[in-house]
């Protein structure tokens, strides 16, 4: 009888901790895009544009369409600005994680 409390103990337990990181992962996104909105002048709709690519999975391509000449301008100066301070946006990495010396443009 132990045996099946704590095992249900365990699964509620790992239920509830992918529950929390799936939220956090939503407020996440939520948080890049009124970055985004607020950093390259996005309007309402351009945002609901780029929300409506990203739940359909769509490419950066995509995205970048909705953009103006000078929102992706203003993008790609950020980009080379951060690309200089390393993945953490120049604080250092936590103990005994190594920080890359290179980063992607997978975020966008």
């Amino acid at each position: 009888m132990k045996k099946i409390l704590v095992f249900i103990m365990a699964l509620t337990m790992a239920t509830a901790t992918t529950f929390a990181e799936e939220e956090k992962g939503k407020q996440g996104g939520e948080d890049r895009m009124a970055r985004m909105q607020k950093n390259l002048g996005l309007t309402d709709q351009q945002v609901a544009e780029i929300r409506k690519i990203r739940d359909e999975g769509g490419s950066r391509e995509q995205i970048l369409a909705v953009l103006t000449d000078h929102q992706i301008e203003i993008m790609k100066e950020r980009r080379a600005k951060m690309k200089g301070k390393g993945r953490n946006g120049g604080r250092q990495a936590p103990a005994g994680e190594a920080q890359d010396s290179e980063t992607t443009d997978s975020d966008t």
